[in-house]
C-alpha cells in the first residue's frame, strides 16, 4: 500500500562475543572498552562517614564589609562540610560557624530600600512587611540567619546543620573557649 520505492530490509551486523574477563591480557585490559570489566573486579569501596569519623572545627567569620550573599554561601558551605574530603550529602559532617559584626554587612546596590522582608502571623490580615535596611537596623542577626538558611538545601539535615550557626551583631562572642579559627572570605574590593 505504500507508493514509491521499496526499501530492502536492514541487515544488522552481528556483535562480537567477548570472552570472559579472566582471559584478557594486560594489553587488552588497558584499552577503554574493557573498563566495565575492571570495575567488577576492583576491591575499591566507597567511604561512608559515620558519626565517630566526623571532627568538627569552629570558625569565626567577620562580616564587616562582606556582601550578604557571599557571606551566606560561605557559611552554608562550612555548615554542610562541603570542603571536607569526607563530605557526604546524607551525613551532617559540617563545622560550627560564628559570624561577628553582623550589623556591618554590605548590601549591594540599592537593596536596603528596595528589597522587602515579609512575615505572616497566620491570622487574616497578619502580613507584616519592612525593608531590608530597616530589618538590618532592628535585628541584623536574623537577616543573616535567614540568608544562610536560604542557601542550604531544604531538608531535615539542613535544619540540624543551621543550629550550628551563631550570629552576633557586635565583635564579641562567648565562644572563645572553643578556640575558633578565623575564616577569611576572599572578595573583590568594594
Amino acid at each position: 500500500m505504500s507508493s514509491g520505492l521499496h526499501r530492502p530490509p536492514r541487515i544488522l551486523e552481528q556483535r562480537k562475543k567477548l570472552p570472559p574477563s579472566s582471559t584478557f591480557t594486560a594489553l587488552e585490559r588497558s584499552s577503554g572498552w574493557q573498563f566495565r570489566f575492571d570495575l567488577q573486579e576492583s576491591n575499591v569501596t566507597t567511604f561512608h562517614p559515620k558519626s565517630g569519623d566526623i571532627t568538627r572545627k569552629w570558625y569565626v567569620i567577620d562580616a564587616t564589609d562582606v556582601v550578604l550573599g557571599r557571606l551566606a554561601v560561605t557559611a552554608a558551605d562550612l555548615l554542610r562540610g562541603k570542603g571536607k574530603p569526607t563530605f557526604a550529602p546524607n551525613v551532617d559532617c559540617g563545622d560550627n560557624v560564628i559570624i561577628i559584626n553582623a550589623d556591618k554587612v554590605h548590601i549591594s546596590s540599592n537593596k536596603r530600600d528596595r528589597e522587602m522582608r515579609y512575615r505572616h502571623s497566620g491570622y487574616p490580615g497578619g502580613l507584616k512587611s519592612m525593608t531590608l535596611g530597616r530589618s538590618l537596623e532592628l535585628n541584623p542577626e536574623r537577616v543573616i540567619e535567614e540568608a544562610v538558611r536560604g542557601m542550604m538545601p531544604q531538608n531535615k539535615l539542613s535544619n540540624a546543620s543551621v543550629k550550628k550557626l551563631r550570629v552576633f551583631a557586635g565583635s564579641e562572642h562567648p565562644y572563645a573557649a572553643q578556640k575558633p579559627e578565623t575564616y577569611e572570605i576572599k572578595q573583590v574590593a568594594q
